[in-house]
Order: structure tokens, then C-alpha cells, then sequence
């Protein structure tokens, strides 16, 4: 395949994903308040990241990564992972529902370092958790194999296509950034539904996760014994 078919075809497949309204929903809400600025490129940078590390996955083959992880994990290294995950589950549950109600009068503050962790965080899990449902990323992988490029070019492949489906998340903090009053109408209600969602649905989801991690940690351990 000649280097502008793989171009072109990669483009389309990319520029089709990238109209996700998911992720530009997710986007939007969360670049809807003030100081939106550092959240807008935490979110953006890690939904790049995640597609990238996907698609280098992608690439190298699922089976294959897995098969040189399994010899490192021991059966306790997979109870305390499941175990920690049940813990801090509970733990931000009752911390999200102990979260004070949003106030449309407060001042919004500079956010910190655990305010942009939590967007990284929470853009990186969506992400991935939509990634398997991706599927013109699926079409364009062999495109790039059969390009017959090297492991860097393929890596530069990965790279362009996960910038073209970020391209979207880009204008939108952009455009907030350069028409932000067009945005103040939207703000209250964004913000509160999603107070509402971290306060009382979050928490709910949490302990559903923590009661599946506990119950995979207790089998694991079942096993072992």
C-alpha cells in the first residue's frame, strides 16, 4: 500500500472516530467552569495518551503483551490489587458522599494537583473503557501494518491518528477558552447535574466496584488457599 493511501485512509478512519459524543460530551462538562484552561489539557492529553497506549497495544498484539505479563504476576500481587481497589472504592464513596453541595455563589478556586489528577484520571479510564468500541481504530491498525513501516513509523502512525481523534476535544477548549460568556448559560446546569452525579451516583457506582473487586479478591485468595 503506497504512503498516501495509508495517509488518506488513516485520516478518514481517524477524523469518523473523533466525532465521539462521548468524549466531546465529557469534554464539555468538564471545561464548563471557570479556570477550565488546565482541565481542558489535562483532559485532552489523556485521552491522547490513552489512545495512543492503545493503539501501541493494538499494534504488538493484546495476546502477546499478556503473555509477557503473566509470568510476573503472582496469585497475592492480584488479591492485593483487587483488595486495594475495593478499599479505596469505599473509601472515595464515602468521601464523594460527604462532598458539600455545589454553590452557583462560590468563587471557583485555581484547581490543584488532586483536581487535575481526578480529570487525567477519569479522561483516561473513559478512554479506555470505550476504546474496545472503537472500531474505524481497529479498521486503521492494519492499514498501518500493511503500510509497511517500520515500529517507528507505525509509532508515528498511532501518534497521528490519536491527534486527529483528540482534534475535536482541542477546538472545543479553544473555543471555550476564546468565547467562554457563549458558555456561561450552560454552566450552572452542567455544574449541578454534575454535582448531583458525584455526590450521590458516584458514590453508588463505587461500591458496586467495590463489591466486585472484593468478591474477584476472595477468589483469588480461595484459590491460593
Amino acid at each position: 500500500m503506497s504512503f498516501w493511501a495509508a495517509f488518506l485512509s488513516i485520516l478518514g478512519l481517524a477524523f469518523i472516530d473523533s466525532l465521539n459524543p462521548f468524549s466531546i460530551a465529557a469534554c464539555a462538562i468538564v471545561i464548563a467552569g471557570q479556570q477550565s484552561l488546565a482541565r481542558g489539557v489535562m483532559f485532552v492529553g489523556a485521552t491522547f495518551a490513552a489512545y495512543f497506549i492503545g493503539g501501541l497495544a493494538l499494534v504488538s498484539g493484546w495476546a502477546e503483551t499478556l503473555k509477557l505479563l503473566a509470568p510476573y504476576i503472582r496469585p497475592w500481587m492480584a488479591a492485593s490489587a483487587w483488595s486495594v481497589l475495593c478499599l479505596v472504592s469505599l473509601v472515595g464513596a464515602i468521601i464523594l458522599w460527604r462532598r458539600p453541595k455545589f454553590d452557583p455563589h462560590k468563587k471557583a478556586k485555581q484547581p490543584g494537583v488532586a483536581a487535575l489528577i481526578g480529570v487525567f484520571a477519569f479522561a483516561l479510564s473513559s478512554t479506555l473503557s470505550d476504546l474496545p468500541t472503537a472500531l474505524p481504530y481497529f479498521g486503521a491498525i492494519p492499514i498501518m501494518v500493511a503500510s509497511g513501516a517500520d515500529m517507528l513509523g507505525l509509532v508515528a502512525w498511532l501518534g497521528f491518528y490519536s491527534l486527529i481523534y483528540v482534534s475535536p476535544l482541542i477546538v472545543l477548549v479553544c473555543f471555550r477558552q476564546l468565547a467562554h460568556h457563549r458558555f456561561a448559560p450552560l454552566t450552572l446546569k452542567i455544574n449541578g447535574f454534575m454535582d448531583w452525579s458525584i455526590r450521590r451516583l458516584t458514590p453508588a457506582l463505587l461500591v458496586i466496584l467495590a463489591g466486585w473487586a472484593g468478591f474477584e479478591a476472595a477468589q483469588v485468595v480461595s484459590h491460593i488457599v
